[in-house]
């Protein structure tokens, strides 16, 4: 078995979805992989009866019998066939519609509001919002699906054994055979999807395979699901949970308590809209007000939140639309970044004199040296660090995973240490900063002068005990400061840790990655255990740096060679015996201090005198980046952008900071008084005529030679120190900054591929590996024949 280490991700595919930096494409079946990856060993099968006795209400003493709902089971033909019998079946029995609940058939169209086009078989709906009664052109209902309203999800498949997703024989119900993986994938896809659209701690599901079902319940540690039961034979344990699970109420059900949704039409939602306008009327420029505009879509959900403050012990109301971020996937943080509208004391009205702020709401990590990140942040205020949010309001909600609280309830004998689950809480914080992202700098000068901000509020982080260890694209704002520039906002320090003598401090508990794959050290990617430090983050900068050049400024690298680029320097990897590591691009760049594209553009032959094509940015051609009609002779003699040689020197710096681990190596000791091996005449006759004598007796024996490390040349060390400390690299950097020849307009259109890059190596894979009989070939996504179909014509 291959270890994984706790800071570096697993696979680099995780890390490709986890962030927007990545480049290359992800298809829906490269999705569904990630969350089947994301879900391994995180689920537990319990049987039916534990899961209602943990997570329905029970029923009252001297209640009426449920009737079984499922005592005349047909035979299914067809996916079709299981999920009408199912709506009908459920819908006929007066024990829904007394509580307001109805079942809805939706296997044909997918929600008009979800870019995905995914739509489950069928489903629980409160009555009154229910999708409306649409019918196909032979009288067949056909109803839309809405992934905003839906309470709970059922999927249906034929084949009760071959499409299974869990395993009630092995630990965790890990599936092995390809299709009941594909099936994992599907429905954890589903999941995700109602987690997105609503605001939710749990969902629930019930999975119809054949004549048996589960009954599996998601939340973002985990998955329970209950033990198969052949309902065909005894469906009166099916019948009394979908019973009594439409009875709960909404926070039983799996709703966040602490949300509460917004009616655009409401006399709230009028009022946002009114506050939105308003903002735009007074300052039409302003990035703040063109975000909270922007994320007032009707097409989503509009919410209002609470914050119940760790510091005051008070509850703060906001009201916020479509999230600015939401961060995907099942297990995990959920993280949500809002621009929100802060309301009185009784979350009634809007706080006309309260300015917009930013709202954050995730499932933190909360195992043991995980503190919370307003705690982080307060500390950082108090200290007067630059550059960092401005704690307003912080604090956890009073809901966290029980699949993880509970998982050693049902492990009997395990502790809580063997435990492959995260555990997560609930947790909001609001800062008084709404940021945009860097990648909407306007120049190169505004770009490097936001890094060096950040490196600033990194530098006095560790001096006020915190080391930040997830420098990333999407980790550095740009905001307005107290004299109304554009400065860098250092963001997102809910993996921090405790800085102190050099040293990070505590151990908490990360089964995961720490940091974002395309931005880490190559030492952190290459050196799985080795803790984060000064160093790393700084390297991280300068990866930053490059990401953004690439992509905004002109160089010698053809637009549509960008996405290559992209790929391979950032989002790349290597397969070796320790598992995933560094991608070769960034590595050989930074040990040998230059960024080759030689066998990106394929430049060059053998016979000419340039074997290599650095990279290399130019100034630009004329008051408009984009106004690209030169000649390869044209790009080759134009002038050198400043930022060329601060990459250059960077690049420099760091070759002679990695140099130093070679020298921190002994060299091995050869073994003492060893026989030379035996030669045949011919090769002891080359050596004599070959060799010079005198140069063999000059040559010390290799045995006597010391096992020290080499002295660090002088000149390595003092290069190599202009990435060790941030006040070495802040000065490197503004060196650089105070030179002649920064142009005010450098910008050009982004040149990172809309579509998404595929590697090449992908695309001749695709054709290569599946057999020529096959006719599913490599659109399958583990849905059946008919379901492609209705999703696609839909």
């Amino acid at each position: 078995m291959t270890l994984v280490s706790i800071n570096t991700p697993s696979s680099p595919t995780k890390a490709l979805r986890q962030n927007s930096a990545a480049t290359r494409k992800f298809t829906r079946q490269d999705a569904r992989a990630e969350l089947r990856s994301t879900m391994r060993r995180k689920a537990t099968i319990v049987t039916l009866e534990e899961m209602m006795k943990d997570f329905l209400t029970p029923l009252a003493k001297g209640s009426k019998a449920i009737p079984n709902v499922f005592t005349k089971v047909p035979k299914f033909g067809s996916e079709k066939q299981m999920y009408e019998y199912i709506t009908k079946t459920l819908n006929e029995s007066d024990q829904f519609s007394r509580v307001g609940m109805t079942f809805v058939t939706t296997g044909y169209k997918p929600d008009k509001n979800d870019d995905s086009k995914q739509t489950i078989d069928c489903g629980m709906y409160a009555a009154k919002l229910a999708p409306q009664e649409e019918y196909t052109e032979s009288g067949e209902e056909s109803r839309r699906m809405v992934w905003a309203l839906i309470e709970l999800l059922i999927e249906c498949k034929l084949d009760g054994v071959g499409q299974d997703p869990f395993d009630d024989s092995t630990e965790g119900g890990e599936v092995t055979a390809e299709k009941r993986r594909e099936v994992l994938g599907q429905i954890l896809s589903y999941v995700e999807l109602a987690f997105k659209y609503q605001q939710r701690e749990a969902v629930f599901m019930v999975l119809f395979l054949g004549k048996y079902a589960r009954v599996v319940r998601f939340d973002r540690s985990g998955i329970i699901a209950s033990e198969k039961v052949d309902y065909k034979k005894d469906g009166e344990g099916l019948t009394e949970f979908l019973v009594r699970y439409a009875r709960l109420g909404l926070a039983k059900r799996g709703h966040d308590p602490t949300a509460f949704r917004i009616s655009p039409a409401d006399p709230l939602g009028e009022k946002l809209k009114e506050h939105g306008a308003a903002a735009a009327e007074k300052d039409p420029e302003d990035h703040v007000q063109k975000l909270f505009n922007q994320s007032l879509d009707e097409k989503w959900p509009w919410w209002k939140l609470y914050v119940h403050d760790e510091e005051s012990d008070k509850t703060k109301w906001f009201a916020v639309g479509k999230p600015h971020f939401y961060a995907g996937g099942v297990a995990g943080r959920g993280t949500r970044g809002y621009v929100a509208v802060p309301l009185d004391d009784d979350g009634e009205k809007i706080d006309s004199k309260a300015a917009f702020v930013y709202l954050k709401d995730a499932w933190r990590v909360d195992h043991e040296g995980m503190e919370m990140e307003g705690t982080i942040l307060k500390a950082l205020n108090a200290a007067k660090v630059p550059y960092v949010p401005t704690l307003l309001y912080h604090g956890d909600l009073d809901q966290s995973t029980l699949s993880y609280d509970r998982w050693t309830d049902y492990h009997e004998g395990k502790t809580r240490e063997t435990c492959s689950l995260k555990s997560h809480q609930h947790y909001r914080l609001v800062v008084a900063e709404v940021g945009k992202p860097l990648s909407e700098f306007e120049n190169s000068i505004e770009l490097v002068w936001a890094l060096v901000c950040c490196i600033t509020a990194h530098e006095q982080a560790c001096a006020a005990g915190y080391i930040h260890r997830d420098i990333s694209a999407g980790n550095i704002l740009l905001y307005r400061d107290a004299t109304g520039h554009w400065a860098g906002l250092l963001n997102d320090w809910e993996l921090s840790k405790e800085w102190k003598g050099g040293k990070t401090q505590g151990g908490g508990r990360q089964l995961d990655r720490t940091g974002t794959w395309q931005f880490m050290s190559v030492h952190a990617l290459v050196k799985k255990h080795r803790p984060i430090e000064i160093p790393d983050d700084l390297e991280s900068f300068f990866h930053v740096l490059v990401y953004f050049a690439i992509r905004f400024l002109p160089h010698n690298l053809a637009d549509n060679l960008v996405g290559h680029f992209l790929y391979t320097y950032f989002d790349d990897y290597s397969d070796g015996a320790p598992g995933f590591t560094c991608g070769q691009l960034k590595y050989n760049a930074i040990k040998r201090g230059l960024i080759d594209i030689t066998l990106i553009t394929g430049s060059g032959d053998a016979t000419e005198s340039d074997k290599e094509e650095p990279l290399v940015f130019f100034q630009p051609q004329s008051a408009s980046p984009d106004d690209n009609d030169e000649t390869t002779e044209d790009v080759a003699a134009r002038a050198s952008h400043p930022i060329d040689d601060l990459i250059s020197d960077i690049l420099k710096a760091l070759q002679a900071f990695y140099a130093k681990d070679a020298a921190k190596k002994p060299k091995r000791r050869a073994l003492g008084n060893t026989a030379p091996g035996k030669l045949p005449p011919s090769a002891i006759a080359a050596i004599e005529a070959e060799l010079d004598q005198s140069e063999d007796d000059s040559e010390e024996d290799d045995g006597a030679e010391s096992s020290s490390p080499k002295a660090v040349p002088t000149s390595v060390s003092r290069l190599a120190a202009k990435v060790e400390t941030h006040a070495a690299m802040r000065k490197l950097i503004l060196s650089h900054l105070r030179r002649e020849g920064w142009p005010d307009v450098d910008r050009g259109d982004d040149k990172k591929p809309k579509g998404g890059y595929v590697p090449a190596k992908e695309n001749t894979l695709v054709g290569s590996v599946i057999p020529t009989g096959s006719k599913r070939g490599a659109q399958d996504d583990g849905e059946s024949t008919s379901k492609r179909v209705r999703s696609r014509a839909a």
